[in-house]
């Protein structure tokens, strides 16, 4: 079966998620620890819903 490269992600690793965010796994891990960042998990995979990343950011950014 091949990859429809069109279809929109709805959730991403912890290692993506990190990396579209600039910051480390492990900094993200204690986002996720300390119930800064909503996840969810698949088995034993962590995964962070795509809309939680826009909040998240939405949440963190300071307004002057």
């Amino acid at each position: 079966m091949e990859k429809d490269k069109n279809i929109e992600r709805l959730a991403f690793s912890v290692q993506e998620a990190a990396m579209a965010l600039g910051i480390s796994s492990r900094t993200l891990r204690d986002y996720i620890k300390d119930g800064s960042i909503a996840h969810f998990r698949m088995g034993t995979r962590v995964l962070i819903p795509s809309n939680e990343l826009q909040e998240f950011i939405e949440r963190k950014t300071q307004k002057s």
